[in-house]
C-alpha cells in the first residue's frame, strides 16, 4: 500500500463567453492518494489508486475572481506501471471521477454522476529513498464535465478538464514498491 501527498491544478471546470468571458475553476488544491500495487511477473504491475482532492471554487469574469463556493473530486483509476529507465516508470490508468460540490450554481441540482476518467503518469524514484520506496509522482488525468444545472441552463456537450498533480509517495505496508 502506497500513500502520496501532492497538488494539483485543473483546468476550468465551465468557460462561457456569452458577453463576457466567464470560467469557473478549482483552486490550486492539495491531493491525497492511497494506491495498491501487484507484480504481474513481468515487467508490469497492476495498480489501483483512490485519489482525493478539494478546493475553493473561483470564478472568474472580466479580469476579477469570485469565491464560487468549494468541491472535492475522488477519482479510483485501475493501471499498469512499467519501469521504463532506472528509477523511472510510467503509468497508464482507467477509471472513473465524482465531484461533490457546493449547492449553489452549477451544483444546485447534483454532480452529474460518475465521469470517467483517463490518466498518465511518470515516477522518479530517487536512490535516497530506497528503504521507504520513496517517490516523486507528475500525473496528468482528463475527464469531460457537465452537470444538470448547466445542462438545465443551455450547456449541452461535456467539458474537456484536464488535471495535473505533483506529489510525493512512499510505502506504508507489503512489499519492495
Amino acid at each position: 500500500m502506497r500513500f502520496a501527498l501532492g497538488a494539483r491544478y485543473s483546468t476550468p471546470l465551465v468557460r462561457d463567453s456569452l458577453f463576457v468571458p466567464v470560467d469557473l475553476q478549482p483552486a490550486l488544491a492539495p491531493t491525497l492518494q492511497l494506491g495498491l500495487r501487484d507484480d504481474l511477473h513481468g515487467p508490469w504491475m497492476a495498480d489501483a489508486t483512490l485519489d482525493l482532492s478539494s478546493s475553493k471554487l473561483k470564478r472568474k469574469e472580466s479580469g476579477t475572481e469570485y469565491a464560487a463556493g468549494s468541491i472535492t473530486a475522488v477519482a479510483l483509476t485501475l493501471g499498469l506501471h512499467r519501469d521504463i529507465a532506472r528509477d523511472v516508470s510510467a503509468r497508464l490508468g482507467v477509471g472513473g471521477l465524482m465531484y461533490s460540490g457546493s449547492d449553489l450554481g452549477v451544483f444546485e441540482r447534483g454532480a452529474g454522476g460518475l465521469q470517467p476518467l483517463i490518466s498518465l503518469g511518470a515516477t522518479y524514484a530517487p536512490p535516497f529513498g530506497q528503504k521507504h520506496a520513496i517517490e516523486l509522482n507528475v500525473l496528468y488525468d482528463v475527464h469531460r464535465f457537465l452537470t444538470p444545472a448547466l445542462r438545465g441552463v443551455g450547456f449541452n456537450r461535456p467539458r474537456p478538464v484536464h488535471r495535473f498533480a505533483l506529489s510525493v509517495s512512499a510505502r506504508l505496508l507489503g512489499g519492495t514498491r
